[in-house]
């Protein structure tokens, strides 16, 4: 099924996928945007004549009317949303307490545990690994206070690696 929609500017017929329903898509004829309704905003194709939105006024007002913007990325997503479906922020209390326990109960996250790679950095690369640790605490990942650590003690033991190295090459530098 496809969804018609009229140009505000040039009047022409647009039909397009269901998967468009409550984006923007341009015009092709003359290139300005169009907001595409979402499909409960569409009218039964039985009932609508050519022009659906000739004499009505469904206009953004009506798709709006249904909107909120979500309280942890801004985006506008249905009142009704259970899960934004920008940021997968979960607003539904069974949902998060479900996603909760699957997190707890052992299911890895990409923010939960180090990777293999993530320790090749923290240790050979101990100065950018305590910048992605820094960067990871500040997302909220909890790898991200390990991976700073880790780095951070690295940056700790190669200091002391490369003054042990300095001293046995020339003793007299450190008298």
């Amino acid at each position: 099924m496809s969804i018609k929609v009229s140009c505000d500017s040039c009047g022409k017929e647009l039909k397009v996928r269901d998967e468009a329903a409550g984006k923007r898509v341009k015009c092709p004829d003359c290139g300005s945007v169009v907001q595409i309704p979402e499909p409960d905003d569409v009218l039964d194709a039985e009932t609508a004549d050519d022009n659906p939105f000739a004499g009505d006024d469904v206009s953004s007002e009506g798709a709006e009317s249904n909107r909120q913007p979500c309280p942890a990325c801004g985006e506008m997503i249905v009142k009704t949303a259970a899960k934004c479906r920008y940021c997968d922020e979960i607003f539904d209390p069974a949902l998060k307490k479900k996603a909760k326990g699957r997190r707890s109960s052992g299911a890895s996250n990409d923010g939960d545990e180090m990777s293999t790679g993530d320790w090749v950095v923290a240790i050979v690369c101990s100065g950018i690994g305590c910048i992605a640790g820094i960067v990871w605490m500040i997302q909220g990942k909890p790898k991200g206070t390990k991976m700073f650590l880790v780095s951070f003690g690295m940056q700790i033991f190669w200091g002391l690696v490369r003054l042990a190295i300095e001293l046995s090459n020339n003793p007299q530098q450190f008298q």
